[in-house]
Protein backbone atom coordinates (compact mmCIF):
# COMPACT_ATOMS: atom_id res chain seq x y z
CA UNK A 1 0.00 0.00 0.00
CA UNK A 2 1.33 3.40 -0.99
CA UNK A 3 0.79 5.55 2.13
CA UNK A 4 0.87 9.32 2.48
CA UNK A 5 0.81 11.14 5.85
CA UNK A 6 -0.77 14.58 5.93
CA UNK A 7 -2.15 17.07 8.44
CA UNK A 8 -5.75 16.36 9.44
CA UNK A 9 -8.54 18.57 8.08
CA UNK A 10 -12.08 19.19 9.36
CA UNK A 11 -13.65 17.09 6.60
CA UNK A 12 -11.78 13.96 7.79
CA UNK A 13 -14.21 13.78 10.73
CA UNK A 14 -16.27 10.78 9.55
CA UNK A 15 -13.12 8.64 9.33
CA UNK A 16 -11.12 9.98 12.26
CA UNK A 17 -13.79 10.02 14.97
CA UNK A 18 -14.22 6.21 15.13
CA UNK A 19 -10.44 5.76 14.88
CA UNK A 20 -9.70 8.07 17.81
CA UNK A 21 -12.44 6.39 19.85
CA UNK A 22 -10.95 3.00 18.98
CA UNK A 23 -7.49 4.10 20.22
CA UNK A 24 -8.73 4.17 23.85
CA UNK A 25 -12.40 3.24 23.72
CA UNK A 26 -13.03 2.32 27.34
CA UNK A 27 -11.13 5.35 28.61
CA UNK A 28 -12.71 7.90 26.25
CA UNK A 29 -16.19 6.45 26.73
CA UNK A 30 -15.78 6.66 30.50
CA UNK A 31 -14.63 10.30 30.32
CA UNK A 32 -16.81 11.76 27.56
CA UNK A 33 -19.56 9.27 26.95
CA UNK A 34 -21.25 8.78 30.28
CA UNK A 35 -20.50 5.12 29.43
CA UNK A 36 -22.11 5.25 25.98
CA UNK A 37 -20.06 5.24 22.78
CA UNK A 38 -22.59 7.48 21.03
CA UNK A 39 -22.00 10.44 23.36
CA UNK A 40 -18.21 10.01 23.24
CA UNK A 41 -18.28 9.77 19.45
CA UNK A 42 -20.47 12.89 19.23
CA UNK A 43 -18.06 14.86 21.39
CA UNK A 44 -14.98 13.65 19.49
CA UNK A 45 -16.57 14.65 16.16
CA UNK A 46 -17.40 18.09 17.58
CA UNK A 47 -13.90 18.55 19.03
CA UNK A 48 -12.24 17.39 15.77
CA UNK A 49 -14.11 20.01 13.76
CA UNK A 50 -13.30 22.77 16.28
CA UNK A 51 -9.71 22.37 15.15
CA UNK A 52 -7.67 23.17 18.25
CA UNK A 53 -6.94 21.34 21.47
CA UNK A 54 -6.32 17.72 22.29
CA UNK A 55 -8.91 16.27 19.88
CA UNK A 56 -8.90 18.89 17.09
CA UNK A 57 -7.79 18.25 13.52
CA UNK A 58 -4.98 20.83 13.74
CA UNK A 59 -3.13 18.56 16.20
CA UNK A 60 -3.57 15.31 14.26
CA UNK A 61 -1.95 13.67 11.27
CA UNK A 62 -3.71 11.13 9.10
CA UNK A 63 -2.56 8.29 6.87
CA UNK A 64 -4.24 8.02 3.48
CA UNK A 65 -3.70 5.88 0.43
CA UNK A 66 -1.82 8.08 -2.07
CA UNK A 67 -4.46 7.27 -4.70
CA UNK A 68 -7.33 8.47 -2.44
CA UNK A 69 -6.40 11.46 -0.28
CA UNK A 70 -9.91 11.73 1.20
CA UNK A 71 -10.13 8.23 2.72
CA UNK A 72 -8.32 8.17 6.08
CA UNK A 73 -6.89 4.79 7.13
CA UNK A 74 -4.93 5.88 10.21
CA UNK A 75 -4.56 8.75 12.68
CA UNK A 76 -2.07 9.96 15.30
CA UNK A 77 -1.48 13.04 17.43
CA UNK A 78 1.48 14.41 19.35
CA UNK A 79 1.89 16.67 22.37
CA UNK A 80 4.94 18.55 23.57
CA UNK A 81 5.78 20.87 26.44
CA UNK A 82 5.42 24.10 24.43
CA UNK A 83 1.76 23.70 23.44
CA UNK A 84 0.83 25.82 26.44
CA UNK A 85 -2.30 27.64 27.51
CA UNK A 86 -3.84 28.06 24.03
CA UNK A 87 -3.90 24.27 23.59
CA UNK A 88 -5.52 23.76 27.01
CA UNK A 89 -8.02 26.57 26.37
CA UNK A 90 -9.03 25.06 23.01
CA UNK A 91 -9.58 21.66 24.66
CA UNK A 92 -11.70 23.27 27.38
CA UNK A 93 -13.66 25.27 24.80
CA UNK A 94 -14.49 22.10 22.87
CA UNK A 95 -15.83 20.51 26.07
CA UNK A 96 -17.86 23.49 27.26
CA UNK A 97 -19.34 24.14 23.80
CA UNK A 98 -20.56 20.53 23.49
CA UNK A 99 -21.72 19.59 26.99
CA UNK A 100 -24.03 21.42 29.38
CA UNK A 101 -22.26 23.16 32.26
CA UNK A 102 -22.99 20.31 34.70
CA UNK A 103 -21.91 17.68 32.17
CA UNK A 104 -18.75 19.64 31.38
CA UNK A 105 -17.82 19.77 35.08
CA UNK A 106 -18.34 16.00 35.33
CA UNK A 107 -16.23 15.42 32.20
CA UNK A 108 -13.43 17.62 33.57
CA UNK A 109 -13.45 15.77 36.91
CA UNK A 110 -13.34 12.38 35.14
CA UNK A 111 -10.51 13.62 32.93
CA UNK A 112 -8.56 14.87 35.94
CA UNK A 113 -8.93 11.46 37.63
CA UNK A 114 -7.20 9.87 34.64
CA UNK A 115 -4.67 12.69 34.11
CA UNK A 116 -3.17 12.38 37.61
CA UNK A 117 -1.88 8.92 36.60
CA UNK A 118 -0.22 10.18 33.41
CA UNK A 119 3.02 12.12 33.21
CA UNK A 120 3.12 14.94 30.63
CA UNK A 121 6.07 15.06 28.22
CA UNK A 122 9.24 16.78 29.38
CA UNK A 123 11.04 19.46 27.33
CA UNK A 124 13.02 16.75 25.53
CA UNK A 125 10.06 14.46 24.71
CA UNK A 126 7.36 14.30 22.06
CA UNK A 127 4.37 12.34 23.31
CA UNK A 128 2.22 10.51 20.76
CA UNK A 129 -1.36 9.39 21.21
CA UNK A 130 -4.64 8.44 19.54
CA UNK A 131 -2.70 6.13 17.20
CA UNK A 132 -5.26 4.01 15.41
CA UNK A 133 -5.46 2.20 12.08
CA UNK A 134 -8.62 1.25 10.16
CA UNK A 135 -9.17 -2.44 9.40
CA UNK A 136 -8.41 -1.76 5.72
CA UNK A 137 -4.91 -0.57 6.69
CA UNK A 138 -4.00 -3.23 9.26
CA UNK A 139 -0.90 -5.27 8.54
CA UNK A 140 0.11 -2.93 5.71
CA UNK A 141 2.60 -0.67 7.52
CA UNK A 142 0.18 2.18 8.24
CA UNK A 143 0.83 2.25 12.01
CA UNK A 144 4.59 2.10 11.51
CA UNK A 145 4.42 4.90 8.92
CA UNK A 146 2.56 7.09 11.44
CA UNK A 147 5.21 6.35 14.11
CA UNK A 148 8.00 7.16 11.62
CA UNK A 149 6.28 10.46 10.78
CA UNK A 150 6.11 11.35 14.48
CA UNK A 151 9.78 10.43 14.88
CA UNK A 152 10.67 12.83 12.05
CA UNK A 153 8.51 15.49 13.72
CA UNK A 154 10.34 14.90 17.01
CA UNK A 155 13.69 15.39 15.24
CA UNK A 156 12.43 18.62 13.67
CA UNK A 157 11.35 19.86 17.12
CA UNK A 158 14.78 18.82 18.51
CA UNK A 159 13.31 16.27 20.92
CA UNK A 160 15.40 13.37 22.19
CA UNK A 161 12.69 10.72 22.43
CA UNK A 162 9.15 9.70 21.64
CA UNK A 163 6.98 8.67 24.60
CA UNK A 164 3.46 7.30 24.95
CA UNK A 165 1.17 5.69 27.48
CA UNK A 166 -0.72 2.45 26.82
CA UNK A 167 -3.33 0.86 29.04
CA UNK A 168 -1.94 -2.38 30.49
CA UNK A 169 -4.96 -4.24 29.12
CA UNK A 170 -4.27 -3.16 25.50
CA UNK A 171 -2.13 -6.15 24.51
CA UNK A 172 -2.30 -5.49 20.75
CA UNK A 173 -0.98 -1.93 21.21
CA UNK A 174 1.77 -3.13 23.57
CA UNK A 175 2.94 -5.68 20.99
CA UNK A 176 2.81 -3.07 18.21
CA UNK A 177 4.99 -0.60 20.10
CA UNK A 178 7.47 -3.31 21.12
CA UNK A 179 7.70 -4.36 17.46
CA UNK A 180 8.41 -0.71 16.58
CA UNK A 181 11.40 -0.55 18.99
CA UNK A 182 9.72 1.18 21.93
CA UNK A 183 10.87 0.02 25.36
CA UNK A 184 8.97 -0.03 28.62
CA UNK A 185 10.00 2.85 30.84
CA UNK A 186 7.57 2.58 33.77
CA UNK A 187 4.17 1.35 34.92
CA UNK A 188 1.77 3.73 36.66
CA UNK A 189 -1.83 2.98 37.74
CA UNK A 190 -2.83 0.82 34.80
CA UNK A 191 -0.65 2.48 32.14
CA UNK A 192 2.71 1.52 30.67
CA UNK A 193 4.98 4.38 29.59
CA UNK A 194 6.92 3.43 26.47
CA UNK A 195 9.79 5.41 24.97
CA UNK A 196 11.97 5.35 21.89
CA UNK A 197 15.09 7.46 21.22
CA UNK A 198 14.85 9.89 18.32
Amino acid sequence: MDIKIRQGVATDVAHTTPLILNAAESLLTAIFGHNTNKTAEGYLAHAWQQGGGQYGFKNHWVAVNKSDDSHVIGVVTAWHSKLGAAFDRATLDSITSYFTLDEAMTVLMRNQTVAVNLTPPTNTELMIGHLSVAKAGMGKGVGSALVDHMQARAQKLKKRKLVLDVEITNIDAIRFYQKNNFTEESINKGFIRFSKPV
